[in-house]
């Protein structure tokens, strides 16, 4: 698994829930390149809607528009703290089972992430919760 996964899967999520305009936030976060290994990937693992959609974002997106600071990690970080908001755990947990332990780790410790989401991580990782001393 991977943050690539992870990825698809909160696209399949946003979409099923009828949040395009969050998924289209999502993929404006993501840098270009992820975007593109994304669409590299099984057919039947992203699903027409996703891959359309990610196909759609590459088209219309200037190649120098990438902002430097932003990582994948990042994005689904932002999105599963607002799904933490809006009691979405189930929805955070599947997101987080296709991460893997590396992943799980940065994640936890992302400035911006809940204490609350960095705390679920822990679930996925064979219990060894996140800590500040933590290797990545």
């Amino acid at each position: 698994m991977s943050s690539l996964h992870a990825l698809a899967e909160m696209l399949r999520q946003l979409y099923t829930a009828r949040q395009a305009k969050a998924a289209d936030i999502l993929l404006d976060r993501v840098p270009r390149e992820a975007l593109e290994h994304l669409l590299s990937e099984s057919s039947a693992f992203l699903g027409a809607r996703v891959r359309y959609a990610v196909e759609d974002t590459l088209r219309h997106r200037k190649r120098a528009a990438d902002d430097p600071t932003h990582t994948t990690l990042r994005a689904i970080g932002a999105v599963l703290n607002a799904w933490l908001h809006d009691g979405r755990r189930l929805a955070i947990r599947a997101v987080l089972r296709e991460c893997t332990v590396a992943e799980l780790h940065e994640l936890a410790h992302l400035p911006d992430i809940h204490d609350e989401v960095a705390s679920m991580t822990s679930d996925f990782t064979g219990g060894i919760a996140p800590s500040s001393d933590a290797q990545t």
